[in-house]
């Protein structure tokens, strides 16, 4: 059974001086609603000397740049047949400074391949690396076809678009960790297929999951978990007299854990795991917040993640920052991880941390700023991170502050 997505892939085939930054200001003010109108543009192609040639287009045409859920290939090149391949790459090394775990290490390392034919066969395979370049499995393995206009079917090993920030790739969140509750409640990286649906202020998504984990790639043992999501979004592009564009985009997500227990990917075992929220951006300002709920025979967790970020300087300076708040009502029910996750833990799980404290509650507060040297693709970033744990099992209450300082590049 482990060769079938195998046989299906294959077969589907720093900063500026005042003056410059001035210009760079009036240039985004006066293009905002331009930034927005690109982004919900259908897939065109351009003709040159009547060849068709295809332009690469993001994974996700209908959000808004900022909001991008994969990242765009930095060194894409074309190949016969009217195709674009574009080697791709994460590296991030992380700081980490608090009471109960130090340290400094390399985070994430991957290298892959992306493909896009002239028809709109897209193949992405993206394996994980060790600190030393030893090969630790395949984070992403997948084979995305188009059915018709609206519709695509993907297929293959992927973690599952489930809340803004565990959907996002990891090269395009604007903290080095996932928050908490969202590392506590997210599905692993795992087989399945997805049918994904889009109109003109709708899209859609349904799917099935393999509750089996692997580093390479899981059997299909079990009843696995279903994928339902929704959002609707609208976008309001600038003006002469209100260059700033808006953007609103609200999404709803579902899982049903058929296995229970059993999977091996939703780890807690729950059952229904939801996903309810916002994204927001005008001008320089972005927001998203996420209601998250998880409930499973043993275990209930509810709590919020909301997270804003502020251009001080478009493209190259960010203020960032974090609020995330998880409460259940079963002793333990809080899982937190500190310190550093390994570089492969992506294969088995989404933030496998080297220590983790079970409570009954926690509030986060995330606060930095992180620079853009060259755009997305090289960021460093620091911050300062504060947590209050409750109900803490074997222990006493407590809080704590840390710092974490990160540089991460792809392409």
């Amino acid at each position: 059974m482990k060769n079938l997505p195998v046989i299906a892939l294959v077969g589907l085939v720093s900063l500026a001086n005042a003056n410059e930054a001035l210009n760079l200001l009036e240039r985004d003010a006066g293009g905002a609603g331009d930034v927005y109108e690109d982004a919900v543009r259908a897939r065109t192609s351009s003709r040159t000397g009547g060849v068709a040639k295809p332009v690469y287009v993001r994974p996700d045409p209908f959000l808004a740049d900022r909001w991008d859920t994969e990242a765009q290939p930095r060194f894409p090149f074309e190949i016969q047949g009217g195709s674009e391949i574009a080697p791709r790459g994460l590296f991030e090394y992380q700081y980490h400074d608090r009471s109960i775990a130090r340290g400094a290490k390399l985070s994430r390392a991957r290298v892959g391949v992306a493909l896009q034919t002239y028809y709109g066969v897209e193949i992405l395979a993206d394996a994980l690396l060790s600190s030393s370049g030893d090969y630790l499995g395949w984070e992403s393995l997948r084979a995305s076809v188009p059915l018709n206009d609206q519709i695509r079917l993907s297929v293959g090993k992927f973690p599952p678009p489930f809340s803004t920030e565990y959907s996002r790739d990891a090269s395009l969140r604007w903290f080095p960790n996932l928050s908490p509750l969202v590392a506590q409640v997210a599905p692993a990286s795992s087989l399945g297929a997805m049918l994904e649906g889009r109109g003109q202020d709708l899209d859609w998504k349904l799917g099935w999951f393999g509750g089996g984990v692997d580093r390479s790639l899981p059997g299909l043992d079990g009843k696995g978990y279903l994928l339902a999501s929704v959002a609707a979004s609208s976008n309001r592009g600038g003006s002469e007299s209100s260059p700033e564009a808006s953007y609103h985009r609200w999404h709803l997500d579902y899982l049903y854990n058929m296995d229970a227990e059993r999977s091996e990917s939703i780890v807690q075992g729950y059952r229904h795991l939801v996903a309810a929220g916002v994204q927001y951006s005008a001008g320089r300002f972005d927001f998203y917040s996420d209601l998250l709920m998880a409930r499973g025979e043993g275990n209930t967790v509810t709590g919020v993640t909301a997270a804003g970020s502020y251009w001080l300087l478009q493209d190259a300076i960010r203020l960032v920052a974090r609020y995330d708040y998880a409460r259940s009502r079963d002793p333990g029910g809080v899982i937190v991880g500190w310190g550093i996750p390994s570089t492969g833990s992506d294969a088995l799980h989404p933030s496998d941390f080297p220590i983790a404290t079970v409570a009954g509650q926690i509030s986060s507060i995330y606060g930095g700023i992180n620079f853009h040297l060259d755009d997305d693709h090289f960021i460093v970033g620091t911050g300062l991170e504060y947590r209050s744990l409750a109900d803490v099992v074997g222990d006493d209450d407590f809080t704590s502050w840390g710092w974490n300082t990160f540089a991460r590049y792809s392409f």
